[in-house]
């Protein structure tokens, strides 16, 4: 059973040193790992799902450009590039994808952590390109009709892979920073929710 979590869980099972992942290859510098498990996260706009499917996945920027793996989403200089994602599938309800360390000086220090289970942490980012909003009780929620109370749930029904990022601390609302863009746009979304209701509320006062 896979964890539910959005952390670097490797496969543990079986593993032939203490805190070494089972799927770590030594010759080759890879080791697989959970990039998502979808679990929801909340954001100031609302709860955030992101729906794993093949169909709501978009890893083209796989096979395109390729998807690197960065320390702590930083993208601020090459000794912050630690690897990359060479595959990527769905099992089991999880985006499960293949690392392969860089043999620089910080690929290798990220590689022998992981090896000898120091850091088990990872964050995907990513763009969202279609949103499916419903309120506490599973509804959907039409975009004019959304108050900035409602208790409402953003899910990511497509969305494509970016980056595959290591953290030493996923479980931390920073750390766990998985969006690019998304976060901003939804928070621009609510306000313009937010601006049209009370415009609504007006013209209805006025009516009056």
């Amino acid at each position: 059973m896979l964890p539910r979590s959005d952390q670097l869980f490797y496969r543990l099972a079986d593993s032939k040193s203490a805190g070494a992942p089972r799927s770590y290859d030594r010759k080759a510098h890879t080791v697989d790992a959970v990039i998502s498990m979808g679990t929801a996260v909340k954001r100031a706009y609302g709860v955030e799902v992101l729906r794993i499917s093949p169909h709501s996945v978009d890893l083209s920027r796989l096979y395109d450009g390729g998807i690197p793996l960065l320390d702590h989403h930083r993208q601020d200089g090459l000794d912050s590039v630690l690897g990359r994602v060479t595959e990527a599938w769905i099992e089991r309800g999880a985006l499960v994808g293949r690392i392969k360390f860089n043999q620089t000086e910080q690929g290798q220090k990220a590689e022998g952590m992981v090896a000898r289970g120091e850091l088990t942490g990872i964050s995907a980012g990513y763009r969202v390109e279609e949103w499916e909003i419903t309120d506490a009780d599973g509804d959907l929620v039409n975009e004019r009709d959304i108050c900035w109370d409602d208790g409402l749930t953003f899910t990511a029904t497509r969305w494509q892979l970016f980056e595959a990022s290591l953290v030493g601390v996923p479980a931390d609302a920073v750390a766990c920073v998985r969006s690019i863009g998304s976060s901003n746009e939804l928070v621009d979304i609510r306000a313009r929710m937010l601006a049209r209701q009370r415009m609504f509320d007006r013209m209805g006062q006025l009516d009056d």
